[in-house]
């Protein structure tokens, strides 16, 4: 059944303000994200967005052939995105960025013949990740809307007749049937010589990637090696000079340039995509990141390796004047060892001198009771041997307009240690929660230990094997504040699993990443025995359990459901054969994560 709003006066709306609203934050951090990954790749390319309006979705409601029932069709691009690329090539480029990016639910593109004039099409619709759901409402997708954005591919040349042709031509055909509203009726000559604009754009595009391939080849046999990288890939790449040593090199080896210029734009673009500080694309770094990945010349690699690896901030950030909204990103509450004490107050203490000696020098580099405050900044520690506070409040020095306030406090309580830790973000923007633990937590996860649900753990304790007495009383436990992950062993190790030691996922790698965020642990025959008389076999055998930290009832996932897993958003390409596993992993940590930010 369709919802729709009634504002009075006949008026009948399918989103409320509040839904675009939310819509629009939604569609300007995908936007950011795509914009993010291509000026990170150096492609040249403007972007847009928008979210359908309310007589956009009528219109498109209005041909019938969409519905909010299960099976029916459902409206894809609620969200919108336009990519407009430089370059014709780089299609195909950004094709492969967004499939790697996000789960793709279908493409749409032309398939022009010979003789056949039409517009290239490229639209792209993906499901729009999980995470910027969370602020939606759930009656949006009680309507024949899809969880999911479309996004458009074309070239700049092409942005223009696409722009006419949509405002001149294709509305004008959603007109009556007759086409009595249709402005292009009886106007079939004129129809087709607008389409053969379409040659004449498609020769521009495949006439640009030519000339500069020719100044390519020119740049080459001149030995003009800053000029041959720039017209060869296409990128934003600097002005700058090669390095006198490297323009030398090349100058002497005509072989190693030769090797260099096999590499292709697409392997350029992919080794881009795959650091993870990105500073700006100046010719010696192109030289620099191939020679790293693919030619691996020992001469260059000393030459250049020292100064590639920083990173830089961007001085030219101009940002409109917005209030801050404060967002706890981490706060956990969890005993430990109370002989680990004096050791905890040090480590807090060790966080905070780190972080602000160069705001407050006067801060002594050994424990002491102090109290400091300027513009943007504070520092309080209170410590008398039973307890300890400290209170900071920091500018980011990466993050423009970003203040972060942590606080963290030991207290003995009924003959044990209580520390707690808060870590709070205050930012222009509020739209999602970005999960962050202070450094001083980890550090006294490993030096010291933890203290939950009666079970000690620290980072040499390993991944326990539970029988179901063990893990109940856990599970129960009024003193357990960690989550609790069980991995139970499949009676046949499946095909797709055979590299995960027995189990389904990762073990190992799943216990380190959550090192003081959970407890990980094996079930034992009993625990597999007794949960499969409660939950069914098919569940059990081969599932990984999860109890959150106020659950005394588990999520469980099958091993059907952990073999189709996939990465909703991903930071850059993936290559493994066992992708399910690792994109399980990282699902999983987001969700005990997400218990520390609530």
């Amino acid at each position: 059944m369709m919802v729709t709003l009634n504002y009075g006066e006949g008026e009948v709306r399918y989103l409320s303000d509040r839904d675009v609203e939310e819509l629009n934050h939604v569609r300007l951090a995908i936007q950011q994200a795509l914009s993010t990954k291509l000026n990170n790749a150096g492609i040249y390319f403007h972007s847009m967005s928008r979210v359908k309006t309310e007589s956009s979705i009528k219109n498109k409601l209005a041909k019938g052939k969409y519905s909010s029932d299960g099976g029916g069709k459902k409206i894809q691009d609620l969200i919108g995105i336009r990519i407009n690329l430089f370059y014709s090539e780089d299609i195909g480029i950004c094709e492969s960025i967004l499939e790697d990016t996000f789960k793709l639910d279908n493409w749409s593109k032309s398939e022009n013949g010979e003789n056949r004039f039409e517009a290239q099409k490229c639209n792209g619709v993906f499901k729009i990740p999980s995470k910027y759901l969370r602020n939606i409402s759930s009656m949006i997708w009680e309507q024949p809307f899809d969880q999911t954005f479309e996004v458009q591919l074309r070239t700049i040349l092409f942005e223009g007749w696409h722009e006419i042709e949509h405002e001149m031509r294709y509305k004008y055909k959603l007109g009556d049937e007759d086409g009595e509203d249709d402005l292009w009726t009886g106007q079939e000559k004129l129809s087709r010589v607008m389409n053969s604009i379409i040659a004449n754009l498609e020769l521009c595009d495949w006439s640009i990637v030519q000339i500069f391939d020719s100044i390519c080849k020119a740049q080459l046999e001149e030995k003009n090696w800053e000029n041959a990288i720039r017209s060869k890939y296409r990128l934003r790449i600097t002005q700058d000079h090669l390095k006198p040593e490297l323009r030398e090199y090349f100058d002497n080896n005509p072989d190693i340039v030769k090797r260099f210029h096999n590499v292709t734009k697409r392997e350029l673009v992919n080794i881009l995509l795959n650091k993870k500080y990105h500073k700006e694309l100046t010719p010696d770094r192109v030289i620099y990141l191939i020679n790293k990945e693919r030619i691996h010349d020992e001469y260059i690699s000393k030459l250049l390796d020292k100064e590639q690896f920083v990173r830089v901030s961007n001085k030219e950030i101009k940002q409109e004047i917005k209030p801050l909204v404060s967002d706890n990103v981490f706060s956990q509450n969890v005993y430990i060892p109370a002989e680990g004490y004096e050791k905890a107050c040090t480590i807090i203490y060790d966080w905070a001198y780190q972080h602000m000696k160069t705001v407050f020098n006067q801060m002594p580099e050994k424990m002491a009771n102090i109290g400091y405050e300027t513009i943007g900044y504070k520092l309080r520690i209170n410590y008398d041997g039973r307890s300890f506070i400290m209170d900071v409040q920091q500018i980011s020095n990466d993050e423009p307009g970003v203040i972060w306030h942590t606080t963290a406090e030991l207290m003995h309580i009924d003959g044990r240690l209580l520390l707690s830790a808060r870590n709070t973000c205050e930012t222009i923007y509020s739209r999602e929660r970005r999960y962050s633990r202070p450094k001083f937590m980890k550090d006294i996860f490993y030096q010291i230990g933890f203290i939950d649900g009666d079970i000690q753990v620290n980072d040499n304790t390993g991944i326990s094997i539970m029988d179901y007495r063990s893990l109940t009383q856990l599970i129960k436990n009024e003193n357990r504040n960690l989550p609790i992950i069980v991995m139970i062993k499949p009676d046949v190790i499946p095909e797709w699993a055979i590299d995960c030691d027995g189990y389904i996922i990762r073990a190992d790698m799943l216990s380190k990443t959550l090192n003081g965020l959970s407890h990980v642990a094996f079930g034992d025959s009993e625990c597999k025995r007794i949960f499969q008389e409660e939950f069914g076999k098919e569940a059990i055998d081969g599932a990984v359990m999860y109890w959150g930290m106020n659950s005394n009832y588990p999520v469980i996932f099958s091993m059907e459901d952990i073999n189709h897993s996939f990465f909703e958003e991903v930071s850059h390409s993936i290559n493994e054969d066992i992708e399910y596993e690792k994109s399980f992993r990282y699902s999983l940590r987001e969700m005990v994560c997400d218990e520390y930010v609530k």
